[in-house]
């Protein structure tokens, strides 16, 4: 389960009007209105996000996903291994593309930090397992509920 000490590992482009400390609070926030709403099943030490460019983010669309093209937040899930209760729980790395949340913070006539905010609780749910092209829109149900317990909406 998430707890108040899980760490956020941010790497990559610094994002203006969101420090790092903010991100990992917000995404603390996230996991804690998560594990209430019954959708974390698991311990959460660790969670990696990774801000990267588009020529970056199209090279991992591609391997990982055969879509040559970029995307604007990619989530690699992590492997829970514990023995005797000494392992790595790490719910995975959220990779997002700086250029796309800029544009899509455009369109939808907001600041960049809120788009990144979005993306961040998008890709947190993708790391639980929820995929909102395959559950019939549980996915898309569970992060409208999560925004407004975060102030999104």
């Amino acid at each position: 389960m998430p707890k108040a000490g899980t760490e956020v590992d941010v790497s990559g482009a610094a994002v203006r009007g969101l420090p790092r400390a903010a991100i990992g609070t917000f995404v603390r926030r996230c996991l804690a209105r998560l594990e209430a709403s019954g959708a974390v099943s698991r311990r959460v030490d660790e969670v990696s996000i990774a801000f990267v460019d588009d020529a970056a983010m199209r090279k991992l669309n591609r391997d990982f996903r055969r879509k040559d093209g970029t995307t604007d937040v990619l989530t690699f899930e992590g492997i829970d291994i514990d023995t005797a209760g000494v392992g790595d729980h790490s719910l995975g790395e959220i990779v997002i593309s700086i250029p796309q949340a800029r544009k899509q913070a455009r369109e939808e006539r907001h600041a960049l930090a809120t788009e990144i905010r979005y993306l961040l609780l998008h890709g947190l749910i993708h790391a639980l397992g929820y995929d909102h092209e395959t559950d019939d829109g549980a996915m898309n149900a569970l992060e409208r509920k999560i925004r407004a317990k975060v102030g999104l909406e």
